[in-house]
């Protein structure tokens, strides 16, 4: 067979709004691919994930995947009442069916309701579309002919406000359930934790996850934050620093460095790590205040007013800048 260019024309719709927005959907994925171990001959093996809601959502829309093997594929909730709602069930699954499927109404799930996943695999000759023949030991993995086992889910929850942060981290808790040795996982739950002001539990989070992964810069640089949040500063350099010889061009590590040596008083190597910072971030106005507060601070109030008009150019409701650049307009006119 041979392969010939086919022309296409893409197009996209963009849809502008002055209105900030005021719904926060979010996709959820339940999953258990690390369970995948599907023998030859087995003709119903089992996958199950099950995660709780941590608050009032609605279900907008599902998408169920799986590979070759997959026969029953079942997605549904049961609320706090016992009562069960179907989600999506697929008695025969054919891999073409892997799509995004729309509720025609939203599935309304109360607080508590436990979502289920149970996906059944046929690895016996026979199943038609098994890509083996004969059948082989079959395990999770991203080729086709391994297997999968994903419910993702469109998901809006109730109330005002963006309630994201509440339900990526019952995720993050959900996934390291499943697999405590997941260091992403652990860096992802100690940034959420950190972001609720609660750096003990960050802290003790991300330095899990560096054990488990000592060569990952960004569970170093996240670490490095947390530590500094509580006042543990020396140790906190000390991650950025390792952060960088582990990734030099980590434009976080590099700023929150240049921050963090600006703090304790380091001002000349503060300096050079937020020159790399605002080549890092050239569109960043916050950057450009913070470098422009440690030339102020070292004396050299016509640079800092570059930095002030910098961040004002880009932002120009940016109070600190301004604030800031009257003060080294000051200082330029007591000189």
């Amino acid at each position: 067979m041979s392969i010939q260019p086919v022309p296409i024309k893409p197009s996209i719709g963009l849809y502008f709004t002055d209105k900030p927005p005021d719904r926060f959907p979010m996709l959820i994925q339940l999953e258990h691919d690390g369970a995948l171990d599907v023998f030859a001959g087995d003709t119903d093996f089992v996958v199950r994930d099950d995660f709780r809601l941590p608050l009032d959502a609605d279900v907008l829309a599902v998408y169920p995947h799986a590979h070759y093997l997959g026969h029953l594929l079942e997605g549904y909730a049961t609320l706090p009442s016992g009562e069960r709602k179907w989600l999506i069930r697929i008695p025969d699954w054919d891999p073409k069916w892997q799509a995004v499927y729309h509720y025609r109404e939203p599935v309304f799930l109360p607080k508590g309701s436990m979502i289920s996943m149970r996906y059944h695999y046929d690895n016996s000759a026979s199943n038609p579309r098994n890509p083996n023949y004969p059948p082989r030991r079959v395990q999770g993995g991203n080729d086709s002919t391994d297997e999968m086992g994903h419910l993702w889910l469109q998901v809006l929850p109730h109330g005002s406000g963006d309630a994201r942060r509440e339900l990526a981290e019952a995720l993050a808790r959900h996934r390291l359930e499943k697999y405590p040795e997941d260091s992403s996982a652990r860096v992802m739950l100690g940034a959420l934790m950190l972001a609720r002001l609660a750096p003990a539990g960050a802290i003790s989070q991300l330095e899990t996850a560096v054990r488990l992964a000592p060569k990952q810069a960004e569970a170093r640089n996240w670490l490095g934050v947390s530590l500094e949040t509580v006042g543990r500063l020396p140790e906190a350099i000390a991650e950025f620093r390792t952060a960088l010889e582990m990734e030099p061009g980590y434009a976080d590590a590099l700023y929150n460095l240049a921050k963090a040596l600006a703090r304790a008083g380091q001002l000349d190597e503060a300096r050079k790590y937020f020159f790399l910072a605002v080549a890092a971030y050239p569109q960043d106005a916050q950057v450009h205040c913070d470098f422009g507060e440690l030339l102020l601070r070292m004396g050299k109030p016509a640079e800092a007013l570059e930095e002030f008009n910098r961040a004002l150019a880009i932002d120009p409701s940016h109070q600190a800048a301004r604030k800031n650049r009257e003060l080294a307009t000051q200082q330029l006119a007591a000189k």
